[in-house]
């Protein structure tokens, strides 16, 4: 299951360059859910399930809801949302007699599922852990206490909020670990999107007043091609303290063809299982130049939308070149060669040939405060991811 966020839900929380508000959205959206309330009433009619709130409710449709109280079980837990308005919801209700539901029903936000360790144990800090039951293990240290950024490092494990084996990156590496990027310093709130598996997260934020061009991070467990991948796990983010106006290659959204490998994506070992913490970079069919995806610095060869012969919209995955070799793809998000024009952050692209019955959202990608135009990437909105 996909589950997706935005700063525009109600009940959402709020990120600005405050310390602790990264932090903050992460934990709503991965550990606890957010805009918990009260249903109404619930009703069933041919297989659908109806909820009706007394004001507003967080939910969007595509969106997963989790919905507990109900005196009819199969209508709790994590439920894909069919359509909405104002003040209901609808779901899929297989199997369930019509009429109306009893019980004092409550829904909110479902979160993905993650696990967050040592609660509490730090202000501003957060260590999250996927929960799928066969993913790496590796986890991911936010310490949110700066204000324009973030400092973040994957560890193969840790034993307290500050104690951790199998760092990356390492300190050689990046000092400090990773930079992700929440806002100018300009004081604004930021919007943000998150989109999950129980194995990787992305995270998009607005970094910059532009509220539709945002920057990249990823944590999680690539689609390796490696069977078994034990450490097939990466954290994606900057090597370096952002700049506002320079490209940041890396951030997702970003092509790295013509780059060296770099602190801004590393994998905690290498294929063989060994090494600790490795230097990679992001690789993508018809990626010919480093920049941002669906722009003309992207590819040199000028590949237009829609492609003239078939009038389609070419993606394709971003693959993760380390060690020598291509170890696998980032979960959930494809790039573009074409020149992307007319595309803007949440705009549905529905697929067709190889992505038939999914469904994609766009998302604007640059730096906050440059004046070029801003690049687009694709994240698989439907999944699986792997």
């Amino acid at each position: 299951m996909i589950y997706q966020y935005d700063s525009g839900q109600p009940g959402a929380p709020t990120m600005s360059d405050a310390a602790g508000t990264m932090a903050t959205v992460l934990r709503a959206c991965l550990i606890d859910g957010f805009g918990a309330g009260p249903v109404a009433s619930m009703s069933v009619a041919s297989g659908i399930a109806t909820a009706t709130y007394a004001s507003t409710h967080p939910l969007r449709a595509g969106r997963v809801g989790r919905f507990a109280g109900a005196l009819t079980p199969a209508l709790n837990g994590d439920k894909v949302i069919l359509s909405t308005t104002t003040q209901s919801v609808t779901f899929a209700a297989p199997g369930v007699a019509d009429g109306v539901v009893g019980g004092s029903i409550t829904s909110r936000a479902a979160p993905a599922g993650w696990q967050e360790l040592f609660a509490g144990a730090l202000a501003n800090t957060l260590v999250l852990k996927p929960g799928a039951p066969g993913a790496s293990g590796c986890v991911l240290r936010i310490s949110d206490t700066l204000t324009t950024s973030t400092r973040v490092a994957g560890y193969e494990s840790m034993s307290d909020i500050n104690t951790g084996v199998g760092r990356f990156p390492t300190d050689a590496q990046q000092s400090g670990g990773q930079y992700w990027w929440k806002s100018n310093g300009d004081s604004g709130v930021r919007g943000w999107r998150i989109f999950a598996d129980e194995r990787a997260l992305l995270f998009w934020a607005a970094t910059g007043p532009n509220q539709g061009k945002g920057v990249i991070h990823t944590f999680g467990d690539i689609v390796s091609a490696k069977s078994g991948d034990a450490w097939g796990c990466v954290v994606n983010g900057l090597g370096s303290a952002p700049n506002t106006s320079a490209s940041q290659t890396g951030c997702v959204g970003f092509g790295n063809a013509a780059s060296a490998l770099d602190a801004g994506l590393v994998i905690a070992r290498s294929y063989l299982g060994v090494g600790g913490s490795q230097l990679a970079k992001k690789v993508a069919a018809h990626n010919l130049s480093a920049g941002y995806s669906g722009t003309a610095g992207y590819n040199a060869n000028g590949m237009l939308y829609p492609n003239g012969a078939d009038n389609s919209l070419r993606v394709s995955p971003v693959e993760v070149f380390a060690n020598g070799g291509i170890r696998g793809q980032l979960a959930g998000v494809l790039h573009s060669p074409q020149l992307l024009d007319g595309f803007s952050t949440g705009d549905i692209v529905q697929g067709t040939g190889e992505y038939l019955g999914r469904s994609f959202c766009a998302l604007a990608v640059g730096a906050p405060n440059a004046t070029s135009a801003p690049g687009v990437v694709f994240v698989d909105i439907t999944g699986p991811w792997r």
